[in-house]
């Protein structure tokens, strides 16, 4: 998992409760926008890569196991260990340093066009073995 993806995935719960207007950013707020995505960017080459790639395998292992608990119909144990590791995620250092990372770009997403957000699911959470 690079970076970029990374990214991506930390900035998704940001977006999900953003509230758009359904117009486009002005060119400031473009501007604006790509300085505080640099900004981030910036401090994210600043995470230890070792620290990183270890979290990535992590996360790859957990999710075989989740696929592999789903796949042989035990959903619930899938969903725990998912939860599990989420909360394990949230605590970790390398997590707090990426939403460090992150921050300044909360404030930026009801900007963004609706198709960039992430879709409302009316806040009915989805299983993890239907994702």
């Amino acid at each position: 998992m690079n970076k970029r993806l990374l990214i991506s995935l930390l900035l998704l719960p940001l977006a999900a409760p953003a509230q758009n207007m359904g117009r486009m950013p002005t060119e400031a707020q473009m501007q604006q926008m790509m300085q505080q995505a640099q900004s981030m960017q910036n401090c994210m080459a600043n995470i230890d890569e070792a620290e990183m790639e270890a979290f990535q395998q992590k996360a790859e292992a957990m999710d075989a196991e989740v696929k592999a608990l789903c796949a042989a119909g035990k959903r619930d144990a899938a969903m725990a260990r998912a939860m599990a590791f989420g909360k394990e995620t949230a605590q970790s250092s390398i997590m707090q340093d990426m939403k460090k990372c992150g921050e300044g770009m909360k404030n930026m997403m009801p900007m963004l066009p609706k198709t960039a957000q992430a879709p409302a699911e009316g806040g009915k959470p989805r299983h993890i073995c239907d994702e």
